[in-house]
């Protein structure tokens, strides 16, 4: 029901229109506090091999809908954090912003190996909320006024959602290479040292 594209340069325009519109521009952080970026940093941000960035259609058409990224995906310890965009203009199903989600997570976890994958919300972004919620993750906390918007600072509520909670939620969901959860079992890593 839903298909990713790899970032090209040739859709860097139609990114930075995405990214740049106030609508969503106000909930971003492209690192460092940064609500935008020039188009080559963005271009090589998202084509990092620390990122894995895609953008999403419905199969058959040629309308690019959305952006979804996973960040720190090399990192060693197995965690990694969730994020995307939709093109605010493009018609499109209502589900699809959860589908590609869906799509990105189980390829997070199927395709890259991560243990769990986080993500944050500016609190009263409902509909980013309600969204996360549906999809299983789980609210762990809040940074307090880490946010700041329209010159306000707000708080970004903390979520995340482990590789056996998506198993056992979404078992069937396909990751970006087809692959699918074949058993939920937990992965315990062997602990040979107790730091304290």
């Amino acid at each position: 029901m839903l298909e990713f594209v790899p970032i090209r340069p040739q859709y860097m325009d139609l990114i930075v229109s995405w990214v740049s519109d106030e609508k969503a521009r106000c909930w971003l952080d492209l690192g460092h506090g940064r609500q935008e970026l020039p188009t080559r940093n963005l271009y090589l941000m998202l084509t990092d091999a620390r990122h894995h960035a895609r953008l999403f259609r419905v199969p058959g058409s040629e309308t690019l809908l959305g952006l979804v990224c996973l960040n720190d995906v090399t990192n060693e310890m197995g965690s990694a954090d969730v994020w995307g965009v939709r093109a605010m203009s493009a018609a499109g199903p209502s589900h699809v912003s959860v589908a590609a989600f869906l799509l990105i997570l189980a390829s997070g976890f199927l395709d890259l190996g991560r243990h769990v994958i986080g993500s944050w919300i500016v609190e009263g972004n409902q509909l980013s909320i309600a969204m996360h919620r549906r999809l299983g993750l789980q609210e762990t906390g809040r940074q307090r006024a880490r946010h700041t918007m329209h010159g306000r600072h707000h708080d970004r509520l903390l979520f995340d959602i482990t590789r056996e909670e998506f198993c056992e939620r979404f078992p069937q969901v396909p990751s970006e290479k087809g692959r699918i959860f074949r058993q939920c079992a937990p992965v315990s890593p062997t602990l040979e040292h107790e730091h304290v």
